[in-house]
């Protein structure tokens, strides 16, 4: 069906050796040139740079990805376990925060590497590659090679500093291997040495990655990307202009860390490093993924079949992600999805084709009603503007299952991205190799809950889009399928474009409207909702956009931080998320909007910033906290 990248599973065996590394390189001065005797050994200490990343596909470890109100978990996780579920229910602090990149991701041990501790690895490998002597290649490549390696440290540690500003706002910026006590530098003193130092990297990278053993490995266009993004951030309402930190200061109680006066010039900086990132990409063959050849899914005869062009417009949304390292992708981060906190093991529903009564999958991490609601019609608008939804947009007119249909009218007529990144009840879900079934979500139902407290699917929906469907379900077997977690594609930079012209001019140019038009076109949609928007409302809808295409990728949790958005978007969930009657057996009963009250959902002013683990604080004099905790 799908090219695999064979070569991933290499480098992320390298990345997860770099584990090693870090045990048999202490920082005594004989060990560390042990490390850096020749060309292999080198790269060998490079690959350990590399392993401070997230494990993107780690749902309890992870900030992002399960973080907001588009996934709910089991009704019976509780935060003890599951760190998502503390982020929602905004019970993080500063005395032992879990998912803390500062002090170390992991939700079960508080003693991982953190974030500096990779940024420090980064400045020990500049410090000590010039004392390596090739032994297997002439000195003249390696002087070519050094140079390469020392543009992915550099790399790495702007990508560290970035990862940091996402969670806490102004960072301390580290420029060697020293542990010194440092202050926070200001929000645009931290965007603009991250930036110089990506511009560092960008000199010294090979514009692309051509060979698969090297895909993951930082280019010259992945550089681009991850500046326009940072400078997206930097652009935004959290960063630009926030009268809420007014009282973030430093220690001398003057300097002010988060700028109280908008400089609107921050989007034009941000639109342009958009575009250029963009050509760039597009020079180097980047283009929006379309899925191309046969349909790869066999049809169960109980799902529908659609239109030859909607059809194509599935494949593409369905596939973009999981079809590895397709020329959408500009940069993914290739570990291995572990099997005890993956996403897929979670997220896959119980009794696909004869698996029945096991423990994997646990099919208990689901796609929420809030995402199900924000898709566009089939119109391209949204549902609640669509003059020919068909049915009146409230709940009793979303929850009727319409004469002849198996499933409500919220399910029907919807944009081919709805389908491809959420399932519902009698609708179809692609697994076992390909093949399609009809999911069956009632209370009793093969898919749905069988008790209360047991793992199934919470809100009633299943997630799709980050689910591999060449996954293996059967009575005697199961596997989900590995693919490489894509960090940015094309069409993120696409809508960070948009979004930047949006807020910056108020309008659309030409290629703001070229490059929102080709994301909507893949999927199907034309630019008819967009026509004559201007001011707040083009960038309330160039927002949705974004939230629609980007869904079940970490980037909401970020994003409507960086919007200020969060507050008033979680509002409506204080109490809890929402989905449907899990306990129903007949439409009448299932399909009810409910709130999941013992899943709650909080998310106060404080938490637009993340805290900053009480042990750093006290242990740094020059340290300030963010503000509320």
């Amino acid at each position: 069906m799908k090219k695999r990248n064979i070569w991933s599973c290499l480098l992320a065996g390298l990345l997860l050796t770099s584990c090693n590394f870090l045990d048999i390189v202490p920082d005594d001065t004989p060990a560390v040139s042990d490390a850096f005797k020749n060309e292999n050994t080198v790269e060998g200490f490079l690959y350990t740079c590399y392993s401070y990343q997230y494990d993107y596909f780690d749902f309890r470890g992870s900030p992002g990805l399960a973080t907001t109100d588009e996934m709910v978990c089991a009704y019976h996780w509780t935060a003890q376990w599951f760190g998502c579920v503390e982020f929602n229910s905004g019970t993080y602090n500063s005395g032992n925060p879990l998912m803390n990149p500062w002090g170390g991701f992991s939700y079960y041990n508080y003693s991982s590497p953190s974030v500096y501790q990779g940024i420090r690895q980064c400045y020990i490998f500049l410090n000590h590659i010039e004392e390596a002597k090739p032994v297997t290649v002439t000195q003249e490549d390696f002087d070519v090679l050094k140079a390469q390696w020392k543009g992915e440290a550099k790399f790495l540690i702007a990508y560290y500093h970035q990862l940091l500003l996402q969670c806490y706002g102004p960072i301390i910026f580290i420029e060697d291997e020293t542990d010194g006590k440092y202050p926070r530098l200001t929000i645009d003193e931290s965007v603009n040495k991250i930036a110089a130092m990506y511009d560092e990297a960008i000199k010294l990278l090979p514009p692309t990655r051509t060979q698969r053993s090297e895909y993951g490995r930082a280019s010259q266009t992945i550089a681009k990307a991850m500046k326009a993004k940072l400078l997206l951030y930097a652009a935004s309402p959290l960063f630009n202009g926030n009268t809420d930190y007014a009282d973030l200061k430093d220690k001398d109680g003057v300097t002010q860390l988060i700028p109280q006066t908008p400089d609107k010039s921050k989007w034009q900086r941000a639109m342009l490093a958009a575009d250029s990132a963009i050509l760039f990409a597009r020079n180097q063959g980047f283009d929006l993924y379309t899925h191309t050849g046969a349909d790869p899914f066999r049809e169960d005869p109980n799902v529908k079949k659609y239109t030859k062009d909607f059809r194509q417009a599935y494949l593409n949304c369905r596939m973009v992600l999981v079809d590895d390292w397709n020329k959408e992708i500009i940069w993914a981060n290739t570990r291995s999805e572990g099997s005890a906190n993956s996403v897929q093991r979670h997220a896959v529903p119980k009794g696909i084709d004869s698996r029945l009564g096991a423990s994997d999958p646990v099919g208990a991490l689901a796609a929420t009603l809030t995402a199900a609601k924000i898709f566009h019609t089939k119109n391209g608008l949204p549902p609640e503007e669509d003059p020919n939804l068909g049915y009146t947009w409230d709940a009793a007119g979303r929850m009727t299952v319409p004469a002849g249909e198996e499933t409500c009218n919220l399910h029907l007529n919807r944009e081919a991205r709805f389908y491809a990144a959420i399932g519902f009840d009698r609708g179809p879900y692609e697994f076992n190799q390909d093949s399609t079934y009809q999911l069956k979500l009632k209370n009793g139902e093969k898919n749905g809950m069988v008790a209360k407290n047991t793992d199934h699917l919470y809100s009633g929906y299943a997630l799709k889009k980050i689910i591999d469907p060449d996954g293996t379900s059967r009575a005697a077997s199961w596997q989900y399928q590995q693919y490489s977690y894509p960090l940015i594609r094309l069409a993120d930079l696409y809508l960070q474009y948009a979004e930047a012209c949006a807020e910056f001019q108020g309008s659309l140019d030409a290629k703001a409207q070229d490059y929102l038009g080709r994301v909507r076109a893949r999927a199907g949609l034309d630019m008819a909702y967009f026509n004559g928007k201007s001011g707040d409302a083009l960038v309330k809808a160039v927002r949705r956009e974004r939230m629609i295409e980007m869904i079940y990728e970490s980037q909401w949790y970020f994003d409507l931080r960086r919007w200020k958005d969060a507050l008033a978007w979680f509002a409506p969930d204080r109490a809890g998320m929402w989905g449907l009657n899990d306990e129903g057996t007949t439409n009448a009963t299932f399909y009810q909007e409910t709130q999941l009250i013992l899943q709650p959902f909080v998310f106060e002013k404080r938490n637009y910033l993340l805290p900053i683990q009480a042990s750093y604080v006290n242990a740094n004099e020059k340290l300030v906290q963010n503000t509320g905790y």
